[in-house]
């Protein structure tokens, strides 16, 4: 009796692998959906600040907002600078505090390829309206 299955693209790196093992590995992303909500694109905003720092090749100062967000049980740092609207004229830093977002990695987002806004994460508010943060900081 054969206990190979072919995976045909499901598992990229192993062309195949044994009944046993597609099971524990199914169990095992069942497990962590469960402990994890399945919601991995969920941010929790849990701290909000804000402070005029100096623009880096210009006269003047701008906006830096500074957020403290739960993900996955671990805090994020992350920054958003006001001034990327120049790039984006949709983007805002306009999270609150205990409401979630829905956030996507940089590389993750393959609508953003070759886009002039580069980020860590890039989210939408309330209102639908980019938010490019960029992580300082996971604890």
């Amino acid at each position: 009796m054969n206990l190979d299955i072919e995976t045909r693209g499901m598992f990229p790196l192993a062309g195949t692998i044994s009944t046993l093992k597609s099971s524990t590995i199914l169990l095992l992303i069942l497990a962590s959906c469960t402990l994890t909500a399945c919601r991995h694109d969920s941010y929790e905003v849990l701290e909000r600040s804000e402070k005029d720092v100096p623009n880096y090749n210009s006269p003047g100062t701008h906006t830096e907002v500074h957020y403290v967000m739960l993900h996955d049980k671990r805090k994020i740092h992350a920054t958003c600078a006001s001034e990327i609207d120049r790039l984006d004229p949709n983007a805002r830093c306009s999270f609150r505090p205990l409401r979630t977002y829905k956030c996507a990695l940089g590389e993750d987002i393959g609508e953003n390829k070759g886009a002039a806004v580069l980020s860590d994460l890039r989210c939408k508010d309330s209102d639908g309206n980019n938010v490019y943060l960029y992580v300082d900081k996971v604890e």
